[in-house]
């Protein structure tokens, strides 16, 4: 019952999709996105690279990077696949690419293909501008919405993207989400993320839940992974990396707006999580 809460909670952003040939060898380096990219690679071969992982991208399978996940392309003259961004919301607070475990990468079926070309055909005018990152990130296309034709068609694509994005679930993970529900850990991650830019104490948090400090600590642990402190950074992170990549804000803006102390503290835990300075990484939006 719990599980059905937590998908029912999930909100899909359509952006743009599209099938595309490369007609010639391409290469993007060090991308960084604030949008989920799913993808179907009808033909040809070429290469991901995530960290120092290395993903071949061949015929017939799907493919999956999570929002601000740091990546290179390789695509093989020949290439084609169908794309698909979106984002993705989580209003229990969390995000949604760190509360499942996802795969990268899993095979294709006959209806995988089949909904990837539907969405396609009942979405005709939601292709990229350009092909290269740096250019279609510019902040006036990240910021276009959709509009949909119809509702028939705006509730059929969401049906599809919410059944695509189920086939990098993987089924033999492990939920704590009972737990969550049972410690009343939901209101204490919509609190943090609406207060994101203030002083956060864990006592307040701790009280929230209805415990003592140091019980809540372990709960909390216990369902995130984190402690409540590392937690708030990652949250703090995690919105310093949207602004930087959606808008023109300032690096002392966008500490204002996260709740980070100083720009020296900023930028050397932004690195910590990020490998980048926070210019470098606004950099790769282009």
């Amino acid at each position: 019952m719990y599980l059905e809460q937590i998908s029912e909670s999930l909100t899909f952003h359509l952006q743009n999709l599209a099938y595309l040939r490369f007609d010639e060898d391409s290469d993007y380096e060090d991308i960084i996105s604030p949008f989920t990219r799913m993808y179907l690679v009808t033909e040809g071969i070429g290469s991901l690279y995530i960290g120092n992982r290395q993903i071949a991208l061949e015929a017939g399978m799907l493919y999956l990077i999570p929002g601000f996940t740091a990546c290179t392309y390789h695509f093989g003259a020949g290439l084609a696949h169908y794309y698909i961004h979106f984002s993705l919301d989580q209003q229990n607070g969390m995000n949604a690419n760190t509360l499942f475990s996802l795969k990268y990468k899993t095979e294709a079926s006959d209806l995988d293909r089949n909904l990837f070309h539907r969405v396609v055909q009942i979405n005709p005018d939601l292709k990229l501008p350009h092909h290269h990152p740096n250019i279609y990130q510019s902040k006036p296309w990240m910021n276009k919405k959709v509009d949909f034709q119809t509702a028939a068609r705006h509730l059929e694509t969401l049906g599809i993207l919410k059944q695509l994005f189920s086939r990098f679930l993987e089924t033999d993970q492990n939920y704590s989400m009972a737990n969550m529900l049972k410690y009343n850990i939901q209101p204490v991650l919509m609190y943090i993320t609406e207060h994101i830019q203030q002083n956060i104490r864990v006592d307040e948090l701790a009280g929230i839940a209805c415990f003592s400090k140091d019980h809540f600590s372990r709960v909390f642990k216990g369902i995130t992974g984190l402690s409540p402190c590392d937690y708030i950074i990652r949250k703090r992170i995690e919105r310093a990396q949207f602004l930087l990549l959606t808008t023109d804000l300032s690096k002392y803006q966008i500490i204002d707006q996260t709740g980070f102390r100083s720009a020296s503290y900023f930028s050397r835990i932004f690195k910590q999580f990020t490998t980048y300075t926070p210019s470098q990484y606004r950099m790769q939006r282009g």
